[in-house]
């Protein structure tokens, strides 16, 4: 038989309630510690994760902490130019986060390489920073 003990219940209480605050999304209504004026404000990473079916990706998002709320542009383009998604996020109040975009087209190609075009700005401040990132789908080609 075990015995129940309140001491081992309270910490292992305390260590899952440290986990979830470390892991907690910033609070979008207090300012965080070291937050940049919207000039300074950059990607810190942008990385695509292709979907199985090889016509939609994960794009995932990580910038530097900011005061003001930016917004983000991404297009994916093949390599001829022709616009295939994008997608605006306005005034994201998260520093990190993922959205899916959806593969337009009736010839995508696992072996085509695609770039996602990445811009951060503000309504009033024009864009802070540019990204560029080469991908493949994943898909095997149709032929």
């Amino acid at each position: 038989m075990i015995a129940f003990s309140p001491l081992v219940a309270l910490r292992r209480h305390e260590r899952y309630f440290q986990d979830y605050t470390q892991n907690m999304p910033r609070n979008p209504f207090q300012t965080p510690e070291g937050a940049l004026p919207p000039q300074e404000v950059r990607f810190l990473d942008v990385h695509v994760e292709p979907w199985p079916d090889g016509r939609r990706v994960r794009v995932h998002v990580s910038l530097t902490p900011f005061q003001e709320n930016p917004s983000l542009q991404a297009s994916i383009v093949d390599p001829a130019g022709n616009s295939l998604a994008s997608a605006h996020v306005i005034e994201t109040a998260e520093d990190r986060f993922v959205f899916t975009m959806h593969l337009r087209g009736p010839d995508i190609s696992g072996e085509t390489v695609y770039t996602l075009h990445t811009q951060l700005y503000y309504s009033e401040g024009g864009i802070v920073d540019q990204n560029q990132v080469e991908f493949r789908t994943g898909q095997p080609s149709n032929d």
